[in-house]
């Protein structure tokens, strides 16, 4: 394969990643970010993204720019505007970007309207050509194949470009492993015990209602693996936003000397090396499923109102998911509401501590030998 991506027969210098959706989705991207790398070493890669993405992409040997696009502050449309406008003054500066492309991986019509204004040539879903100015300029469309994961989905939109769908399907996020820096906000401290002791992450959060297993249950699953997995700690870990849901949890498994609470403590660029430190992720289905795949960390994800089948399932190589299986209702949306809409919420409430745990156990190959207090 060339050291460029091609397009219409002409070699491209740059990809512009255009990637503005929630930080799962932007590890996920970070998947075709670094196949396209792999395949073309020589192509630079750019990224337009929000403050967080910003964070979530530090330090990535295969980023060479950030665009920041800050559509919380101003108008909609002064934003959009002034991110246009950065791209264009970048791409007129530096002669040897000619053959900059946008690879617009959200499909939104604030992403569709930006990247037809940066005035470059867009590969993107066909779903974004919908929209009726985003017809107008030069696009290449790609169709968002349903049965494949996200990450695949999202490394379709180099098949234009020449990369073929063995390598799309075989793309992996990637996220810079770099040390957790010192300080109150951010370092991890030492939990008493043996060095070697097994760090069990809890991530209990997630933006939608209906994706959070309950804090009950997963408070008495940390006490069952504390009194099942020897040597062993849990870490509860979440954003500022889920502190207070943490520090429930926290106080109702009571073992503070061997649980640390480092909800709202730890810093975006820090959790690649977090959760690379982890021996054990459990979580909802949420962006800490993703971070735990850009670093192979074995993880089981609990699915309520979601799917596996949606593309957002583990991918580290050590994995189970945990669902309620087959009711009429499931899935109820492509996120999942904050309220169940049925009210019963059998999608989370028929998922047991014990089925939870035994998942657990099998990652660590330690059998569920006495039933769940």
């Amino acid at each position: 394969m060339s050291r460029l991506p091609q397009l219409n027969g002409k070699a491209i210098s740059d990809l512009v990643w255009l990637q503005t959706s929630f930080i799962g989705d932007m590890i996920l991207t970070t998947a075709a970010m670094a196949a396209a790398k792999k395949a073309w070493p020589d192509v630079r890669q750019s990224v337009i993204t929000t403050a967080t993405g910003v964070a979530v992409f530090h330090d990535l040997s295969f980023v060479d720019r950030t665009f920041l696009f800050a559509k919380r502050k101003g108008s909609f449309f002064s934003a959009i505007r002034a991110t246009s406008g950065a791209v264009r003054a970048w791409h007129k500066s530096v002669p040897s970007t000619a053959n900059a492309v946008i690879v617009q991986a959200h499909k939104s019509f604030r992403s569709s309207l930006v990247s037809r204004l940066t005035g470059l040539t867009v590969v993107t879903y066909r779903e974004s050509s919908r929209l009726p100015f985003v017809a107008m300029t030069r696009l290449h469309l790609v169709d968002r194949v349903i049965p494949f994961h996200e990450a695949a989905r999202i490394a379709m939109l180099l098949e234009p470009l020449g990369m073929n769908r063995e390598k799309i399907l075989a793309a992996r996020p990637r996220i810079a492993r770099t040390q957790v820096e010192s300080g109150p906000e951010s370092k991890s401290k030492s939990l008493p015990g043996s060095a070697k002791a097994l760090r069990i992450a809890i991530a209990p959060g997630s933006v939608w209602g209906t994706k959070r297993w309950m804090p009950e249950r997963f408070a008495r699953l940390g006490v069952e693996l504390l009194a099942r997995v020897p040597d062993s700690r849990i870490i509860l870990t979440g954003s500022p936003d889920e502190v207070a849901l943490c520090e429930a949890i926290e106080r109702k498994i009571g073992d503070r000397t061997r649980v640390e609470n480092l909800a709202g403590k730890t810093a975006l660029k820090d959790l690649p090396a977090l959760f690379s430190g982890f021996d054990l992720v459990v979580t909802n289905d949420s962006s800490p499923v993703h971070y735990a795949a850009a670093v192979n960390t074995p993880t089981v994800a609990i699915f309520g109102a979601t799917i596996p089948q949606f593309g957002f399932a583990p991918l580290a190589q050590k994995s189970k998911v945990v669902d309620a299986g087959t009711l009429p209702c499931r899935p109820c949306s492509d996120h999942g509401p904050q309220v169940c809409p049925e009210v019963h919420f059998r999608c989370m409430k028929d998922i047991s501590v014990e089925k939870v745990l035994e998942a657990c156990l099998s990652l660590f190959d330690i059998p569920q030998t006495q039933p769940v207090k």
